[in-house]
């Protein structure tokens, strides 16, 4: 599964799940999954699974995932959290990943089924101390009933944790996979393997989706320009963040910011050079 890395604005999100089929992406939360209505399927590294109400998914930090197909009248709830957010549970996310990432209702159990519910009655702006209470029960109800295998793990927490997070720091600058490596202390060899073996793309994929996420979000702004957007993503030239572009959206940067500025006149320094 080709995933893209989703930076996302907040690191604690509980609420409606989406209605919409959404592409394969990560991120460094983990995402807990209970439809409550009709069915989804869920992509969940290279695998598929239909949910039905009273299902849960546990999606692991770092696990590409996709919502690949939402039946008419789907709904449920989504809790996106950072993995320490309950302490008991911090250690359930790092060194290991779920032999099997989704629990049927049966094996749910209906407390799972109930606090789901319950939580979707709450919205985090009024009721966050009882969201996260809610969060908890969920999380004694799926977590204690998943069995689990260990992953590589440096003893200083998962790699992959940190090779997420200092790309993520750096990924704006002028970075190569051999100096990626130099800054994280392993070799350029067991980076390369990771992003092939476990995120399943390559480094400089990885890395120009997480420019390009930030791109598309700068080009809403319709006082910043593609060349400035280019430089302020970490691309050399502009000729790159084209190719790059194209690749990901099968569009030119300069097509894609017209379609969002359509009700916005356009300046010819908006337009490529």
């Amino acid at each position: 599964m080709l995933a893209f890395y989703e930076q996302r604005p907040e690191k604690l999100f509980i609420g409606e799940m989406t209605r919409f089929p959404y592409p394969a992406h990560i991120h460094d939360t983990a995402e807990l999954v209970v439809p409550t209505r009709g069915s989804v399927v869920l992509g969940i590294d290279e695998a598929r699974w239909r949910l039905f109400p009273g299902d849960a998914a546990m999606i692991f930090p770092l696990v590409p995932h996709s919502y690949e197909e939402l039946s008419e009248d789907a709904e449920g709830l989504v809790a996106i959290f950072p993995p320490d957010i309950i302490p008991e549970y911090a250690g359930t996310f790092h060194g290991l990943l779920p032999e099997k990432p989704v629990l049927s209702a049966q094996e749910a159990g209906e407390e799972v089924r109930l606090a789901a519910a319950r939580l979707q009655r709450f919205n985090m702006k009024d009721d966050l101390p009882m969201c996260i209470a809610y969060l908890h029960v969920l999380l004694a109800g799926v977590l204690h009933r998943l069995t689990f295998r260990p992953v590589y793990n440096t003893g200083e927490g998962d790699i992959g944790d940190r090779i997420i997070r200092y790309i993520s720091d750096h990924a704006f600058e002028d970075i190569s996979l051999e100096s990626a490596a130099r800054g994280l202390g392993i070799s350029a060899s067991h980076l390369s393997h990771f992003f092939s073996g476990r995120m399943h793309t390559s480094f400089r994929h990885f890395i120009n989706t997480i420019r390009i996420t930030r791109a598309r979000l700068m080009m809403r702004d319709p006082k910043l320009t593609l060349t400035w957007i280019c430089d302020a993503c970490g691309f050399t030239s502009m000729r790159t963040f084209r190719r790059a572009f194209q690749r990901e959206f099968g569009c030119l940067p300069s097509e894609h910011i017209l379609a969002l500025r359509s009700k916005v006149p356009v300046n010819r320094e908006n337009q490529e050079e």
